[in-house]
């Protein structure tokens, strides 16, 4: 998109995290890299609200679900925030396991030969590997609230993919949500930008200027692009890099006034304008340093 758009009618916590809680072991089958999405996990992972409905969609098209979208589903979906573009997506890979023999899967609503086996090839295993080591690093972090645990898992899953993201994408949520440690946190950040990634923090968006009306979400900034995606799918935001004219954290005389510490604000050139010119977002956190941090991560400062 060349502008910001917003959709009143209708967004990793991190996109390693939908990994952990969507792919499970089991069988690898034919174009699908890894296990099938299940219903119940999807359905988990989209009442968490922290990662773009485009991730889900290009993880069930890696991997395929392993449950029919009947009317009943459907619905189960959608009132679990499912957007149309996932919806759609669970409509065309649904792989059938129920004859696991490694020999026909249902792809696409096509029925398609596989090599018989389970070992899959090295590329397959590495992936299942790289996604037990997210999955161990999570529970280490969440369950067991041992973050030098988690954060071993972390440096393993990087030494065995070093160019896939994810694994950074976690790394940084971690160090800043869980350690404080802002430059830990910028700097695994940026290295998952540059590897195609993103970094997703987690901020309230102004309504009215003063932020009486607001709503939560996450924004996600990747290598050209800046997104926002509310918690309650109503509020979308998107712009490409080239098209913001300013990122900077608000006035203290602002800032007193909305009664949010760490504001900012993200103004738009003229020509690439919709209905508003400035959008003001704040970490949920309040913290001024964190706001920094993201004018940082986008690249205008």
């Amino acid at each position: 998109m060349n502008t910001i758009y917003h959709n009143g009618a209708v967004r990793l916590w991190r996109l390693a995290l939908f990994f952990l809680l969507v792919i499970t072991p089991a069988l690898v089958f034919g174009q699908y890299k890894g296990s099938p999405v299940k219903k119940n996990n999807l359905i988990q992972t989209l009442n968490s609200r922290q990662f773009q409905s485009r991730d889900i969609v290009q993880i069930i098209t890696e991997n395929g679900v392993d449950f029919k979208l009947t009317p009943i589903v459907q619905n189960e979906l959608v009132a679990a925030g499912a957007r149309p573009a996932v919806i759609e997506a669970v409509r065309n890979n649904y792989r059938d396991t129920s004859q696991s023999t490694g020999k026909r899967v249902i792809t696409k609503n096509k029925v398609n030969k596989t090599q018989s086996g389970t070992g899959g090839n090295s590329d397959q295993r590495s992936a299942i590997t790289y996604n037990h080591l997210l999955e161990r690093a999570i529970d280490f972090y969440d369950n067991k609230k041992n973050r030098q645990a988690a954060n071993d898992s972390l440096q393993e899953a990087v030494k065995l993919q070093p160019k896939n993201p994810r694994a950074y994408q976690l790394l940084g949520f971690m160090n800043l949500y869980g350690a404080r440690n802002f430059d830990e946190a910028e700097r695994y950040w940026k290295t998952a930008i540059n590897l195609g990634g993103s970094a997703v923090l987690r901020v309230i968006h102004d309504h009215n200027g003063v932020f009486i009306t607001s709503c939560k979400g996450s924004l996600f900034i990747a290598g050209d692009t800046v997104r926002y995606e509310s918690d309650d799918n109503k509020h979308t935001f998107e712009t490409r890099d080239q098209n913001i004219k300013e990122i900077k954290v608000n006035s203290v005389f602002k800032r007193l006034v909305q009664l949010k510490q760490g504001s900012f604000k993200i103004a738009l050139q003229k020509e690439f304008k919709d209905d508003e010119t400035n959008f003001s977002f704040a970490p949920l956190s309040g913290s001024t340093d964190e706001s920094k941090m993201i004018i940082r991560l986008v690249g205008k400062k």
